[in-house]
């Protein structure tokens, strides 16, 4: 009993999660924020690449986990005989049914379709934009210190240092307005996600929940999942702010 409400306790953390992702994602695009700062970025040739190249790697291993997570739901919810059933309360608490084939199948289209969507492509959205004005920023100092280089005793002109301040504080404002929507999907995938990674650490620690090979393989995939998601999450937000904290005036001063 313990062990099921644990597998409970994880699935309605996972599921309020994905709430919490599916709606800034929805209230971003119907407002249309999303679209107005995407038309603010400004990206020269090289960056354009850059980020294109980046945005099919991204979508392509946002897609690799979806189907990697479909397989292993068809199997855990049709090829167990019941393993998944757990999610089908209140039916199979208060309906007496000889066959639950037509519940199971709309359970997995509601957890596979819409929650495994709503969990790992808001993720692969926050990263790419974290990428794109990581990439802003590094293109930017780059050119400062080819500048410096380039420049008599390594000095920049007030000029220079007027159109690098301008440039910085341009990528920092696009920075500022995506942190504005998409906050409450990082903070919720990072506390959620951080939270899930305890559960799971226990969960394997003090219980056997089954001994199928694939569901074990299963539960491994979703432990590595949320500890690779809470990661992005970190990883997103750390290389930001490093170049949104860095000072290009002192720098160019110096």
């Amino acid at each position: 009993m313990l062990c099921a409400f644990f597998f409970k306790f994880i699935c309605m953390s996972w599921i309020i999660l994905c709430a919490i992702s599916r709606s800034t994602c929805f209230a971003v695009s119907y407002s249309g924020s999303l679209d107005r700062m995407l038309s603010r970025i400004k990206l020269g040739q090289y960056c354009a690449t850059y980020s294109r190249k980046i945005a099919v790697i991204y979508t392509s291993l946002a897609w690799i986990l979806v189907l990697t997570n479909y397989a292993f739901l068809v199997y855990s919810f049709f090829f167990t005989g019941g393993y998944m059933d757990i999610l089908l309360a209140p039916i199979t608490t208060n309906v007496n049914l000889s066959h639950l084939l037509f519940p199971r199948i709309v359970v997995f289209l509601f957890c596979s379709v819409y929650t495994n969507a709503a969990w790992i492509f808001p993720h692969a959205l926050s990263f790419m934009l974290a990428t794109i004005f990581t990439h802003q920023y590094k293109q930017l100092s780059s050119r400062l210190g080819k500048t410096l280089e380039e420049g008599d005793e390594r000095r920049v002109s007030d000029s220079d240092i007027e159109i690098f301040r301008q440039q910085h504080q341009t990528i920092s404002m696009s920075v500022s307005r995506t942190d504005d929507f998409l906050m409450f999907h990082n903070a919720g995938a990072f506390c959620v996600q951080l939270f899930n990674v305890i559960l799971f650490l226990y969960d394997f620690l003090f219980f056997r929940s089954s001994s199928d090979p694939v569901v074990i393989i299963m539960r491994v995939f979703w432990t590595f999942g949320t500890v690779f998601g809470l990661s992005v999450t970190a990883a997103g937000g750390i290389m930001v702010n490093h170049y949104v904290s860095t000072k290009l005036m002192i720098t160019a001063a110096d």
